[in-house]
């Protein structure tokens, strides 16, 4: 009972037998472009995350092997 009820409760203004959820929805004009315009920016935010985390693990102190003792001039 636990899922009918969440689910009915997301749509109360919908009847059961009486009004479907498709004829209970406002339509929407001109929401593709605000749509595409939002699914770009997280495309891009993905990205640079993507971008970024593999420019930290790479330049992260552990990648480069370092030199236990570092040579020392001689001064005469």
């Amino acid at each position: 009972a636990g899922w009918t009820v969440t689910e009915v409760g997301r749509q109360p203004w919908v009847v059961v037998g009486f009004l479907r959820t498709a004829e209970a929805v406002t339509p929407m004009p001109h929401l593709q472009l605000p749509f595409a315009m939002f699914a770009a920016l997280f495309l891009f935010l993905g990205v640079m995350v993507v971008v970024l985390l593999k420019r930290m693990v790479f330049a992260s102190p552990g990648a480069e092997p370092t030199d236990p003792e570092p040579e020392r001039e001689v001064q005469p």
